[in-house]
């Protein structure tokens, strides 16, 4: 798991320099225009679906949910809080610093927040990885499933902020990242206290 933290967590910064120096600019571009081409309204309504799943409202009840239950109480819920409580505070601050503006043609829907990190990538893969990392702790036999679910979760929540036209790929790709190592980190410290 350290491994893991680490590589996430340079990923992370390797993004964040790439934004800065602009590398990726017109790849995300062009990648943003075959998307916008291929709307279909069913698939923006569960684009619509997946983007409100990840806002704050729903996360806290899922956070709050975890405690509610016994055998989450005390294994999962904290973890999942704190990983939550982090990564927001970090994508809140960060956004502050990079002050990346928002893709401004085809929006669906409307930010008016910094771009990057995704703040919607970054909370889902920190909720959905911490609690699939802690379940593997607990239940080997649920590393796997546990993983393939917090992934398809994180990834349709990201993804949607790209399709919706609020984040370019890379916003959605460092929130992810840093997600994912706020998990990791988060993980591995309750592990050993």
């Amino acid at each position: 798991m350290v491994f893991f933290t680490l590589l996430t967590f340079l990923g992370f910064v390797l993004f964040l320099v790439m934004i800065q120096i602009g590398t990726l600019q017109k790849k995300e571009e062009a990648f943003a225009a075959i998307l916008i081409k291929n709307r279909t309204p069913s698939l923006t309504r569960m684009m619509l679906f997946f983007t409100n799943l990840g806002k704050a409202a729903p996360t806290i009840i899922i956070g709050l949910l975890l405690f509610a239950f016994p055998a989450t109480r005390a294994t999962i819920a904290p973890q999942t809080a704190t990983s939550i409580f982090v990564v927001s505070g970090l994508a809140f601050f960060i956004k502050r610093i990079v002050r990346r503006e928002r893709p401004i043609d085809h929006r669906l829907v409307e930010e008016k927040d910094h771009s990057f990190p995704s703040a919607h990538a970054a909370t889902s893969a920190a909720m959905y990885g911490t609690i699939a990392m802690t379940i593997g702790t607990l239940v080997s036999a649920a590393v796997l499933p546990m993983t393939l679910f917090a992934c398809l979760l994180a990834f349709l929540i990201g993804f949607s902020r790209v399709y919706l036209g609020i984040h370019f790929l890379t916003d959605v790709v460092g929130g992810w990242l840093l997600g994912a190592a706020t998990a990791g980190l988060v993980t591995m410290l309750f592990m050993h206290y």
